[in-house]
């Protein structure tokens, strides 16, 4: 009983999100950062600007290791949301659910629940916030965007970014919180003298 209510809210919000609270300029810009990315300027320029920057703030050693536990972070939130959770939970894409009209504003494909775009900017979101926390206002505010562009798009159910965002949010939390023991550890073979 319960699971339907939320399933109906879950619709309702979609179809308010998707089809009403919309706007020309959002219908451009949605799409456009919804997947931004898988384009060449994320792939050329912003990873390797996100690794300067944490080589310049905690230095080459450490820069690195932030940046290894970052992208295992992200690699293994998307791994167990598409393995784990889509491949089993099965849900269909709002556009494939019988009863629903659906504006699709972005290529998908595969199953819906949960949303790995949410989960990956989450996971990336909170890592890095909890590295560097004058980081977070702007992280979780792109996070956010992507994760409601997916159902402005029509390409998820509000329910499936919620619970990829959460998701992310733990991925991120978890791998910083090893990060940053490894970390202390190289701050404590730093100051051993011989």
């Amino acid at each position: 009983m319960m699971l339907d209510f939320i399933l109906n809210l879950d619709k309702s919000l979609f179809v308010l999100v998707n089809t009403q609270w919309t706007a020309a300029w959002a219908d451009q810009f949605f799409p456009f950062i919804t997947d931004l990315h898988k384009t060449p300027f994320f792939k050329t320029v912003m990873v390797p600007l996100i690794l300067a920057i944490f080589i310049w703030r905690r230095g080459l050693k450490k820069g690195l290791v932030i940046f290894f536990f970052c992208v295992l972070a992200v690699g293994a939130s998307d791994g167990f949301g598409n393995w784990a959770l889509k491949k089993t939970v099965q849900r269909p894409r709002p556009a494939e659910t019988q009863g629903l009209t659906v504006q699709v504003r972005a290529p998908f494909g595969g199953f819906s629940f949960v949303s790995n775009h949410a989960t990956n900017m989450f996971t990336f979101a909170s890592f890095t916030s909890a590295i560097f926390p004058p980081a977070s206002v702007p992280l979780y505010t792109v996070a956010t965007l992507v994760a409601y562009s997916r159902v402005y798009n029509g390409v998820h159910f509000p329910t499936d970014v919620i619970c990829g965002g959460l998701l992310g949010c733990l991925f991120g939390l978890l791998f910083s919180r090893l990060c940053q023991k490894l970390l202390l550890r190289l701050d404590s073979e730093g100051t051993v003298t011989p």
